[in-house]
């Protein structure tokens, strides 16, 4: 009865938690990995980018979402899971402590990607298109988004 209700509670969890991060995180799930909510492409400021490097940028962004999705969905999991954990009648701080370490760790292992990816971009940049891609926060994180939007505003 206890493993049942367990079960149903974890599955409740996360099918809210799913449906909570697309929720709260629309560039990351608006269709396209790599693009904004309103459909510009990240790199798409950069300034002269040849054909190739187009090519290039767009082969790497693909091969960087589908080595990072699985990590991303694991997270999910692992955080609604930790919200199961810490809702319970009497919550088991063992269970809990290690489902932190499992996020840390799928954290830590998305960072890593994300900054090798970062860093294969920049690569295959000039020296005036690196100034212009490290001072852009496209691929800092999704509040860097924000910051670009309110950035494109002002001009």
């Amino acid at each position: 009865m206890k493993t049942t209700i367990f079960a149903s509670v974890l599955a409740a969890s996360l099918l809210i938690g799913t449906c909570s991060l697309f929720a709260q995180h629309p560039i990351e799930h608006s269709g396209s990995k790599g693009k904004p909510a309103d459909g510009r492409d990240m790199h798409s400021g950069i300034p002269n980018l040849t054909d190739e490097q187009k090519a290039k940028i767009k082969d790497l962004r693909l091969a960087n979402f589908k080595e990072m999705q699985p990590l991303r969905n694991q997270l999910g999991e692992l955080k609604a899971k930790q919200r199961t954990l810490t809702t319970m009648d009497k919550p088991d701080i063992k269970a809990i402590d290690a489902n932190i370490d499992e996020i840390s760790k799928v954290t830590n292992q998305l960072m890593k990607i994300k900054a090798a990816h970062r860093q294969q971009i920049r690569a295959l940049l000039t020296d005036e298109q690196k100034i212009w891609f490290d001072s852009h926060p496209f691929g800092k994180g999704r509040h860097g988004h924000k910051a670009d939007k309110m950035e494109h505003h002002h001009e």
